[in-house]
């Protein structure tokens, strides 16, 4: 009985995080050991869920003391348990798994020399077509690929590969399993220098990344699972450069991040062809589509409601996910369909790059590289100085300095911005042989930075030494080119998409074009923005007639929502948040975000056919959060994954003086030109013209799209 309520209480522990429930599960696991006799056959049960509880205790709290219990109590589990026993190679896989960790800690040799044994016992006793033996060869390739770092054997190399990639061969296993033994083989391998098998291992965990967090999970489920398998793409990439498969780095760099963009791009994609010729199929396509696509909340509901209505909206879910995956299948299996949703080749990524260089920056510890993306194919630029190290030392750097109001604030953002150009921009303009302005009024280059993990917190487009502004040829980016950004390469052709309005890429409020304005010079908690008002006054003076202001009490989730589909531009003139825990709950804060914010999913969730320019006069828009950086979750990209095709956003909090200033800089030229990159390029050379010294003013605004 004791054990029994030791394992409910440690359940409950993993669905609801309540370390209370965990202490007890330990005291009452402890209990009905102490109380059983040593020679009773439940006993070496009993044990190993008392060490499974212990483990669990030190992966929450670190006390080394439980991690030292657990393998004690794990190694009395394997001791009474019969060699023959079907649970033995569990408790043998377990024991391992522990021993590893208590090497990774202290780095007692002896412990992974144990937890290698322990591993390879677990598998011999296992199966060949057992599925759990697919968690035991991966837990095996791991303490074997730490002995291979440790001491460089040849042997243990060659065996963690080889486990590694029967774990990812094996059917009938979750693919969070494979996934994770198909990572740690690009990784083992990729150390050793083995660079085409470690792509090959990277290319497997690309694979699979779709089937690890499937659309029939919940966002929240998907973002976990995809947490686990962080720098995927940066380090396929950079493999793939070592090996000399230099469009191979571009493909697998594209596929393995931004995964869940990716997901919600497939769901948008152009059907014509598909409703031309199969009208049918093309319609079950989107209706799924807007099934997988509504919220994960319950809105509405009492609390006692929640759980079962939860409980049908997860199988609702499921149902949807398994039933658009059989659909893909049956295009796929059609004439000129072959390729409907798959990953796609180098070959369309390139082109892309017809308006510019698209420049992708892939950060690892196997080498940093820039791989530019031109209309002459993919060229690899490396770049020795931007190592994982550097880039987090310098991201740490800026945030602590956004939150310093003395004047260090300016100097350590010029330090970190020339350290941008020496380390990054510098190199990348001079190989695109981007030395200087134009001359003689000429037209402005562009080009599209595309970067990845802490990189992204980074403002690249104003790399440089801005006091050499004046030179021949000057150390910015800013006095080169115009540059912009996209979250993945995908992103930017989903922008440049067939465009229903004349004009391409320029945006015009001509043939009655509607603007939304969203003011909130006070919000509820929040401090006011006199700014705000100020900003969609002007707007309805420019613009007279075509602005539909929403502001104050009126400016509701609902009717934001409401009104988007309406106007062609968007424009928002209040605060933004940024949840760095869950960026997928980054908001703007209108007149009902107490009760129900406007959140990133929410915008992403919108399809809008005509829309052109959403400008995010709002605190940090264009800022990931500190888990799954790799996946691009800003309010900026869902703006653009909502069908905005440029976006102007903000990299960091900014004041409502300059916000006023820079929102009527752009709108100047947007007004003439209809170039929304060119806008806020201009608008930013002005801004750093009048306040040189403080980039915080400046730099902040960004333009992302196309």
């Amino acid at each position: 009985m004791l054990s029994n309520l030791g394992g409910a209480l440690h359940v409950r522990f993993e669905r609801v995080g309540e370390l209370a429930d965990l202490d007890a599960a330990i005291v009452a696991g402890q209990a009905a050991v102490d109380a059983t006799p040593v020679d009773y056959p439940a006993r070496a049960a009993m044990l190993a869920n008392l060490g499974s509880a212990l483990s669990s205790r030190f992966e929450r709290s670190e006390e080394l003391a439980d991690l030292d219990a657990a393998i004690v109590a794990g190694q009395a589990a394997v001791d009474a348990t019969p060699v023959d026993h079907p649970d033995r190679a569990a408790m043998l896989s377990n024991l391992g798994g522990a021993l590893h960790v208590r090497f990774e800690r202290v780095g007692e040799l002896a412990d992974l020399d144990a937890a290698i044994v322990a591993g390879q016992a677990a598998v011999d006793a296992t199966p060949v077509d057992y599925p759990a033996r697919a968690a035991m060869l991966a837990n095996l390739g791991n303490a074997l690929g730490s002995r291979f770092d440790r001491d460089g054997e040849p042997a243990d190399l060659d065996a963690a590969i080889s486990d590694y990639r029967a774990a990812v061969g094996m059917g009938g296993v979750a693919p969070r399993v494979r996934a994770g033994a198909a990572h740690g083989w690009g990784l083992v391998a990729a150390r050793g220098g083995r660079w085409l098998e470690a792509v090959a291992g990277y290319a497997a965990a690309t694979e699979l990344l779709g089937q690890v967090a499937p659309r029939s999970l919940k966002r929240g489920d998907q973002e976990h699972l995809l947490a686990e398998l962080g720098n995927l793409g940066a380090d396929a990439a950079a493999c793939c450069v070592r090996a000399g498969l230099i469009g191979r780095a571009v493909e697998l760099f594209e596929q393995g991040r931004g995964v869940l963009l990716g997901q919600a791009l497939d769901t948008r994609t152009d059907v014509t062809a598909l409703a031309e010729q199969h009208p049918d199929l093309a319609a079950s396509f989107i209706g799924l589509c807007t099934a997988l696509d509504q919220a994960d909340d319950l809105p509405g509901l009492t609390q006692s409601q929640v759980g079962e209505d939860a409980a049908a909206t997860g199988a609702e879910r499921r149902a949807a996910g398994a039933a658009f995956d059989d659909l893909i299948a049956r295009i796929r299996g059609l004439a000129g369909f072959e390729g409907f949703l798959h990953p796609p080749p180098v070959t369309e990524l390139l082109a892309t790059a017809t308006d510019g260089p698209v420049v992708v920056v892939a950060v690892s510890e196997f080498g940093s590289y820039a791989l530019l993306l031109t209309g002459g194919g993919v060229e690899a630029v490396p770049l020795a100085g931007l190592t994982p190290q550097a880039v987090h030392d310098q991201v740490i750097a800026l945030l602590g300095a956004l939150d310093d109001t003395t004047p260090a604030l300016q100097g350590r953002l010029g330090e970190i911005v020339g350290w941008l150009w020496d380390v990054l921009a510098g190199p990348v303009l001079d190989r695109l042989d981007v030395v200087g302005p134009p001359r003689d009024g000429g037209r402005w280059p562009r080009l599209w930075w595309c970067t990845s993990g802490l990189l992204s917190f980074l403002p690249v487009h104003a790399a440089g030494h801005h006091h050499t502004r004046f030179d021949p040829s000057p150390a910015t980016v800013l006095d080169r080119a115009i540059a912009s950004y996209t979250p993945t390469i995908r992103a930017l052709a989903h922008a440049r998409r067939a465009s229903p309005l004349p004009g391409g890429s320029r945006v015009s409020l001509q043939d009655d074009g509607r603007l939304v304005a969203v003011a909130m010079p006070h919000t509820p908690d929040a401090a006011d923005l006199p700014g705000a008002q100020v900003e969609t006054a002007s707007l309805q003076a420019r613009f007279s007639g075509q602005v539909d202001l929403l502001t104050g009490p009126q400016a509701t989730r609902q009717a934001v929502l409401g009104r988007l589909p309406t106007a062609r531009w968007a424009h928002f003139a209040c605060h933004g948040t940024v949840n760095l825990a869950d960026p997928s709950a980054s908001q703007l804060l209108l007149a009902d975000h107490q009760t129900r914010p406007l959140t990133v999913l929410d915008v992403a969730r919108l399809r809008l056919r005509d829309a052109e320019l959403a400008f995010l006069s709002a605190c940090e828009t264009a800022r990931p959060g500190r888990r799954l950086t790799d996946e691009a979750i800003h309010l900026a990209s869902a703006f653009q994954l909502a069908g905005y095709r440029h976006v102007i956003a903000t990299l960091w909090p900014i004041s409502d003086r300059h916000a006023v200033d820079i929102a009527n800089d752009i709108y100047t030229t947007l007004a003439t030109t209809g170039d929304a990159a060119a806008a806020v390029h201009t608008a930013t050379r002005q801004l750093r013209g009048l306040w040189a010294r403080h980039p915080s003013v400046w730099a902040s605004h960004i333009h992302v799209g196309m």
